[in-house]
């Protein structure tokens, strides 16, 4: 495993209430730039003139920041339709920190079974009033961080891969280093909380580490049975020599096991993170990679990438069709020559192959322009601002054109009484099947009212409905 690769993802690294930079060198080592403090990077003055201009407008930079500025919530949801889950947990978020509303734009959550039959959201946020200012002033210096993410998503990644059980209930993974301890806490494989403990120096006697070591993580598994409602099942170390795990395991009175080949790759990184606190105890794997741990990005962002692969179909799909009109008129400028050409040598044997050619171009076309008919976002979105009736408003809606055409939306309905709440639902289903073609089969039972999320509004309700429908 190397830390930094030819070509590697530029890193912001916070801790300590310091910002670093870090860059690749030529051979491949980690160059960190001078650190610079939160008042000093969060003036209006600050001097960044010391990161190179190579480091901004990355569209792949990712930023570490303490595990502790993360929160984390689940709750029990049975749709699985994304747009109901975040417009519940935006809603939540919103009104779970009100000071801070940028908080609904920086979250990621999954879905993962809470019981026999019962489906449950997990979802982790950034709440540190810190890290918004932080993420605005680097957008502000063209230092754009990509994705978010902490210590404890890198090491769960690592964890993951070594580990086949790492996905069963309770993990505790103790990171162990000179004077300094990491304690990350997993359960079903996700991360639940994590500690820094600062260990007595080892000359004042290895016993003293390890009765502090032992003491702390004894408090800590405490911590996880209150946090989790069960026990740690099993506890993993990297001491690299600092501490036997045979030694920890008889103080613990429990089972400790090495993480299986982790201690001899990491000390073979040639370029290891050497600064103090969280940062020392930072060996960052491949974060090019960004499939494999878990990041946050801002939503915009997201929505981004999502249109992406879309934006760039159309530009090759509109491309290749204006070379097959260019490529026809050529052919048609060449068929429409006088005809006594065929009486040339060869001429004959062109003019056919210029017929072929041609039917070839036209069948190319024919099948371009069928694709052409596809729905189209701008379409979709009039389409369905003309069948809402007065009383339905859109929240959000997803338009998909590939592989299969469908919208999904989100919305509030109000009215003043059931028999009315009723009616309106269907002047919008009955909007939709003049619209779209796709909606013909469409019923009431085809959409879904989020029932506990109904409010009172101008002396009736206002309840929040989702429906998913295909397209042509």
């Amino acid at each position: 495993m190397r830390l930094f690769r030819k070509g590697s993802t530029p890193i912001t690294l916070v801790g300590n209430d310091e910002i670093y930079f870090i860059l690749q060198g030529g051979s491949g080592e980690g160059q960190i730039l001078d650190p610079l403090t939160f008042d000093r990077f969060l003036t209006d003055e600050a001097d960044l003139s010391a990161i190179p201009e190579t480091f901004r407008h990355q569209v792949n930079s990712v930023m570490v920041v303490p595990d502790y500025w993360l929160g984390n919530i689940s709750f029990p949801f049975q749709s699985r339709k994304r747009s109901l889950v975040e417009a519940f947990l935006e809603r939540k978020l919103r009104a779970d920190f009100p000071e801070i509303p940028e908080v609904k734009d920086f979250y990621e959550y999954f879905f993962h079974q809470a019981g026999e039959n019962e489906t449950a959201v997990y979802a982790y946020f950034l709440r540190e009033p810190t890290f918004f200012q932080l993420y605005d002033q680097l957008v502000r210096s063209n230092l754009h961080p990509r994705r978010i993410t902490t210590p404890a998503f890198l090491w769960e990644s690592q964890l993951k891969e070594r580990l086949p059980d790492f996905h069963k209930g309770g993990n505790a993974f103790v990171h162990i280093l000179s004077n300094e301890c990491f304690l990350y806490f997993f359960f079903e494989g996700h991360f639940l909380f994590s500690r820094q403990i600062t260990l007595p120096e080892f000359q004042e006697g290895p016993s003293d580490q390890i009765e502090t070591l032992t003491y702390e993580i004894n408090q800590s598994l405490y911590l996880f049975s209150q946090k989790a409602k069960a026990e740690i099942d099993r506890v993993y170390v990297a001491s690299f020599g600092h501490v036997e795990a045979g030694e920890l395991s008889e103080k613990l009175g429990r089972e400790v096991e090495e993480v299986p080949g982790l201690e001899e790759e990491l000390t073979k990184v040639s370029t290891t993170i050497g600064q103090p606190g969280l940062l020392s105890g930072l060996y960052l794997p491949d974060l090019s990679q960004s499939q494999k741990f878990l990041s946050i990005s801002h939503k915009l962002i997201e929505k981004e990438q999502q249109w992406k692969p879309v934006q760039k179909v159309g530009i090759a799909v509109g491309f290749v069709l204006l070379l097959l009109l260019v490529g026809e008129g050529v052919l048609l400028w060449q068929w429409s020559r006088p005809v006594g050409t065929e009486t040339t040598p060869g001429g004959g044997a062109k003019a056919r192959e210029a017929v072929v050619a041609l039917r070839q171009y036209n069948e190319a076309l024919d099948l371009f322009l069928t694709e052409s008919k596809r729905p189209s976002a701008g379409k979709t979105i009039i389409n369905l601002a003309r069948s809402l009736p007065e009383d339905v408003w859109i929240k959000e809606m997803v338009v998909e054109t590939e592989p299969t055409p469908g919208v999904a939306l989100t919305g509030t309905v109000r009215a003043e009484k059931p028999s009315q709440f009723r009616e309106t639902l269907s002047e919008l289903l009955d909007g939709l099947k003049d619209h779209f073609e796709g909606t013909r089969s469409l019923g009431l039972q085809d959409i879904d009212v989020d029932t506990g999320n109904c409010k009172a509004v101008d002396g009736g309700q206002s309840c929040v409905i989702a429906l998913e429908f295909g397209l042509p």
